[in-house]
This record gives structure tokens, sequence and C-alpha cells, in this order.
């Protein structure tokens, strides 16, 4: 009696630890687990450091594998914000999620609602807590870019676990944003419909945008504090001319990649861009605005976007912290919106 005592007593400490009791509406009993075949991009072979800064979202280092998944998992972390945002946007209640741990530092706002401690803290964007994920003992864990290098350490450590990677490529974004979504339908089958329609109609409305920008020149720069960096039509930002369909104003394929290449104010001014579409990362990630310098700067009011208004101020969170979810690509979508809607009033 004593040590059934003791065990029950250890399940129960178990699962008020992970206190996860964030989706109480789904009765497992209704979800079949079927196997279904999911191809997706891993990088396997990285060596994650401590401040897990070993990613690669240009395709080089990275293989495609096809594994056998099961359906309809209850215990799921995610550690990329893109998916969170997919099953956030289709209704997570509705899928088999009973217990559910994502990462809880610089969670965007249209997602704020997973700041409550019913959700499990399972490490940060680029590391994982082992020490959450052994009491948690999830059967599908979802990787972004910026975890990716996780993938081999975290495959020996939960064999039992179904492993998603969802980093998206650069200049490859809809290719992503397709392939993770019907695989977050093969995989959740409950919300499979709903997943396609949204993606159907994001596809509708970039064609459409694109299709109206196809004849204007545009320059991406993003600002960090005092810092200016450019990205060119290749780098991290290639959506904004291969999705958006803006001719880059500097074509320079080599330039940007995931961060940046460092430019001044006499940059910005000698392209002279058509438009020009700013990001700012210190506010996207909590600091203090600098965009209003930017803004005011004499080199760029005299640029031509600057003379004929158009410079736009892109959401941070959208386009730097959680790019390639729904509502993530909606915002994007509004952004440029705001530039169309100036050359067709």
């Amino acid at each position: 009696m004593k040590k059934g005592f003791i065990m029950i007593m250890t399940v129960v400490i178990s699962f008020t630890l992970l206190g996860c009791t964030s989706i109480p509406n789904n009765d497992d009993n209704t979800f079949i687990r079927e196997e279904v075949s999911i191809t997706h991009s891993v990088l396997s072979g990285a060596e994650l450091g401590e401040s897990g800064t070993s990613y690669d979202t240009t395709g080089l280092n990275r293989q495609e594998i096809t594994e056998t998944f099961l359906t309809n998992p209850s215990r799921v972390a995610i550690f990329s914000y893109d998916a969170l945002d997919m099953l956030d946007y289709v209704g997570i209640d509705e899928t088999s999620i009973s217990l559910l741990g994502i990462v809880q530092t610089n969670i965007p706002t249209f997602l704020s609602a997973y700041e409550s401690s019913d959700y499990e803290h399972v490490g940060t964007l680029f590391l994982p807590d082992y020490d959450v994920l052994d009491l948690f003992q999830p059967e599908l864990i979802i990787l972004g870019s910026r975890s990716t290098g996780a993938y081999d350490a975290l495959k020996e450590q939960y064999p039992n676990a179904d492993i998603l990677d969802v980093t998206l490529i650069f200049g490859e974004y809809l290719e992503g944003l397709t392939r993770n979504a019907q695989n977050l339908a093969k995989i959740f089958p409950s919300v499979a419909d709903d997943l396609q329609n949204t993606l159907d109609e994001i596809v509708d409305d970039m064609t459409i945008i694109s299709d109206m920008t196809n004849t204007h020149e545009a320059l991406f720069i993003l600002v960090n504090g005092q810092a200016l960096s450019f990205y060119g039509p290749t780098g991290r930002y290639a959506v904004l001319y291969d999705e958006f369909g803006f001719i880059p104003a500097d074509d320079n394929v080599d330039s940007g990649g995931s961060h940046g290449d460092l430019v001044g104010y006499e940059y910005v001014s000698a392209v002279d861009p058509e438009v020009l579409f700013l990001l700012d990362r210190a506010a996207a990630i909590g600091n203090e605005s600098t965009l209003d310098a930017v803004l005011n700067n004499s080199l760029v009011t005299s640029t031509e976007a600057g003379q004929n208004s158009h410079i736009y101020a892109l959401n941070g969170e959208a386009w730097y912290i959680a790019s390639g979810g729904f509502t993530s690509t909606l915002i994007m979508i509004s952004d440029i919106q705001a530039f169309i809607d100036d050359i067709t009033a």
C-alpha cells in the first residue's frame, strides 16, 4: 500500500508541476492515433552551443527527410511561434492537444493568451529545457528556425516522440508556409480543412498584391538602435520580392542573408528607393524604438520614397519574431496593403 501510494503521489506531483491544464475541453478518447507520412527539412548534425545560435535557414546544410508520424498527439511542445500561430488561428482547442508546452519569452501580442500559467514553459526559442521536457514526455515536438539545431539531441533524448521542423528557408516563404500547413493538417486532421482554407486565402491575397506591385521598386531596411541593415532579394526577407512582387531597388543577391549588411543613411540616399520598408527590431524585442530618428533623417526624407510618402513601418512581431504563421502572414499582407491603398487612392 505504501509503495502504491508513493507512485500515485509521484504522478500527481509531476502533472501539478507541469501545470498544463490548458485545453480542458478535449476528450483524448475521441482522437484516434494513426500513422501518416511527413516530409520536412531538418538540420541534422548541428552542434548547438549554449547561446543556441547554431541554425541554418538557407537550405545549404539541411536534409529533406520523410518519416512516419502519429496523428492526434495529446502532449505537444512547440518551439516555433509560427506553428503555434497556425494552430491557434484554426482553433487549438479543436485539436487532440490536452497538454501544451510553449516558449513564453517575447511572445507576440497576437499570441499573448499563451503567457498564461496554464501552459508549460519548455525553454527558449533557441534551447529546450530538458528538465521540463523530461516531466512533460512530449508525443510531438515542433521546432522552428531558431531551435532547429536541437533536432539531433531531441531525437536522442525522446526517441518515442515525433519531431517536426517547420523552419522556413530563405526564398521559399510560400513553399514553406504550404508545407507546414499541410504537415500540421496531416498530424491534426480535425483542423485540416481550416488549415487548408486559410492557406488558400493567404495565397490568393499574395497573388493579388504581387500583381499590383511588380512594377514598383522597394528597399528593405532593418533598424536596430542606431544601426541600419540592408537585406537583399535572396536574404531573410526575400518574401518582399518573391511573394509580394516588388522589384529590388538594390538587386545585390549576395547581400543580407540572415543578419543583414550594415549600411548608412548615405546608402539609402544613393539607392533612392521608390518605396522604403523599415522594420524596427529594437521595438520588436521590447527595447526602445529609434524609428523616428530614421524617418526624420534628411537623407531618408529626400529619397523618392520620402518625397512621395512611400515609407512604411512594418510590424516587427509579424516580420521578425513570428513570420510564417497565419496571423503573422495576414499582418504582413496588411502592411503591404498600406502601399496598395496609397497608389490606388
